[in-house]
């Protein structure tokens, strides 16, 4: 993949320098502005959420947060023991706000957790897929382009459509 990249941005680059030499460095400046904006609104982002998540693990929310659950995770991941779906409780939360990057340590902590191989691959699929309820991090990709961030309707169907999905085709194929 990597030859791949590197043959579509070296040709790119020779169409560049052919076809608009002096506009080259001008499209190189641009990019590089515009990836470090969006490095820095992921950031911040993540930072955020990671930290409310940390606060509400101080706080003992988590642990409310994992009796909510507990039903569902029990069952979605049977013989799982009580630390192990505290993180995918915790995972599963920051995935329903949205903060898909802030779920992933804790995700990483269930499947390092996990006993049973099944159930890791179902962590995979369902943080793949992941229900959300606010997609934060597309809401604050879209307001620092000042774009309408109405599209949390539309999320949430496609989100529940593709958990669901992923939820069945993994309980039915991975065996």
């Amino acid at each position: 993949m990597n030859v791949v990249f590197v043959v579509l941005g070296t040709l790119s680059l020779a169409i560049l320098l052919f076809t608009n030499p002096s506009g080259a460095l001008g499209s190189f400046m641009q990019g590089a502005e515009n990836s470090l904006k969006l490095s820095i609104t992921l950031f911040c982002s993540y930072a955020f959420w990671l930290s409310v998540i940390k606060i509400l693990e101080r706080g003992g929310a988590l642990k409310s947060i994992k009796k909510m659950l507990n039903p569902l995770t029990k069952r979605v991941f049977p013989g799982e023991n009580d630390e192990t779906l505290t993180h995918v409780s915790a995972n599963f939360a920051a995935n329903l706000i949205g903060a898909g990057g802030a779920a992933t340590p804790e995700g990483l902590k269930a499947a390092k957790n996990m006993k049973n191989a099944k159930n890791i691959v179902m962590l995979v699929t369902l943080n793949s897929s992941s229900l959300q309820l606010i997609p934060t991090t597309v809401v604050a990709l879209r307001s620092s382009l000042n774009a309408a961030a109405d599209i949390i309707l539309p999320s949430l169907i496609c989100s529940a459509v593709t958990t669901l999905t992923a939820f069945v085709l993994t309980k039915a194929f991975v065996k």
